[in-house]
């Protein structure tokens, strides 16, 4: 077995980064969605989730990053097992992006435009992903064309999102200043894209699949920041992930048979669905909620709240809720019924699909 090397991606240059990315030697192992907000150009995307599908030439050395590192050392370890010779990049992306500006960034910040003094104010602070890019893109539709915006947020991610939402909505990074845990950006308003989202080619589309309840805040997290980005989101509801639709308070629907079979052992609510770790009869279930809470990181239904404020398309597969027997009346008032044809012809103006 061979044993993987560490290096901090800061230690190689922007120069070695493209050679290595040209020769398909760089790795990276975070998700769709992350490579999706922000990534070293060339590099390619194979998320940690399917790193058994790893088979590429082992006569390469490849360098693996991930957000921070940690993700990439696990993979790393494991591709060493399987006589790869790897490099695991510490610091991943995050350091990265904080030392350099990948191509096609270079005027995402702007040192030739004025912090204006009329600027409007916001404080995210203590706002988690995706919940300040989701404010951020709501309050710029409620300014005019040359007007400026200043947030303020504690979310250490946001220097890396916001350079990437400006970068594909069009709007100037003014400034961006990181003082401690506090991150300050002025944005400016501009005309450059168009904001009511009627992308063709720029779409996402979400397949959940799963009843668990960490799986659909991790769906819904990458739906409102895709949204908040400039993509039309589309999430299509299947099987168990139906739970997620459910309204928070119980609907008296009377059912027989199988149907409530179904009933009883399917969650009544989003709050009640089960993590696919350490669920532990509903303690773990219990405990994320108290977690997330204390982290300021929105539940579930605050997450779908705002996937509809942002107009994102929810679909209930109509097979499964046959199958399932639940009905209409047992979830929100805003989702559209379809089926497999419905959600097809929306992948079709998607260049960005997932399945969780």
């Amino acid at each position: 077995m061979k044993q993987y090397n560490q290096k901090h991606i800061n230690d190689l240059s922007e120069t070695e980064l493209a050679r290595l990315a040209s020769e398909g030697q760089l790795i990276d192992v975070r998700t769709e969605g992350e490579y999706e907000l922000g990534h070293i150009n060339g590099s390619i995307l194979h998320p940690v989730d399917n790193i058994e599908t790893f088979n590429y030439d082992k006569n390469k050395t490849y360098y693996i990053h991930c957000k921070s590192g940690n993700r990439s050392a696990k993979v790393s370890e494991y591709l060493s097992e399987q006589n790869y010779d790897v490099v695991n990049l510490e610091g991943g992306y995050q350091a990265y992006a904080q030392n350099n500006v990948s191509e096609g960034e270079t005027a995402v910040e702007s040192t030739e435009v004025d912090i204006k003094s009329d600027r409007k104010q916001f404080n995210y602070s203590n706002l988690q992903c995706p919940g300040p890019i989701v404010n951020i893109s709501k309050e710029v539709k409620n300014i005019q064309e040359g007007d400026q915006m200043e947030v303020t947020v504690t979310d250490p991610g946001f220097s890396s999102d916001i350079k990437s939402w400006v970068k594909q909505t069009g709007h100037t990074l003014v400034n961006l200043n990181e003082d401690g845990r506090e991150i300050k950006a002025t944005i400016q308003k501009e005309q450059t894209k168009d904001m009511e989202v009627n992308h063709t080619d720029k779409g996402t589309t979400i397949v959940l699949f799963s009843g668990e309840l960490d799986k659909a805040v991790a769906a819904m997290i990458i739906a409102n920041g895709a949204k908040a980005a400039g993509r039309d989101v589309t999430i299509f509801f299947t099987f168990w992930g139906l739970s997620a639709l459910k309204k928070e308070k119980n609907s008296k629907v009377r059912k027989q048979g199988i149907a409530k079979m179904f009933d009883l052992m399917l969650p009544k609510s989003p709050l009640k669905m089960p993590l696919s770790k350490m669920n532990m009869f509903g303690l773990g279930n219990v405990m994320m909620r108290y977690v997330m809470k204390k982290k300021n990181v929105d539940s579930l239904p605050s997450l779908i709240n705002q996937a509809i404020d942002q107009e994102i398309k929810l679909i209930a597969c109509t097979m499964s809720m046959d199958v399932m027997g639940i009905k209409k009346e047992e979830l929100r008032d805003e989702v559209s019924y379809g089926g497999v044809g419905t959600y097809i012809g929306d992948t079709e103006n998607a260049s960005h699909n997932l399945f969780i």
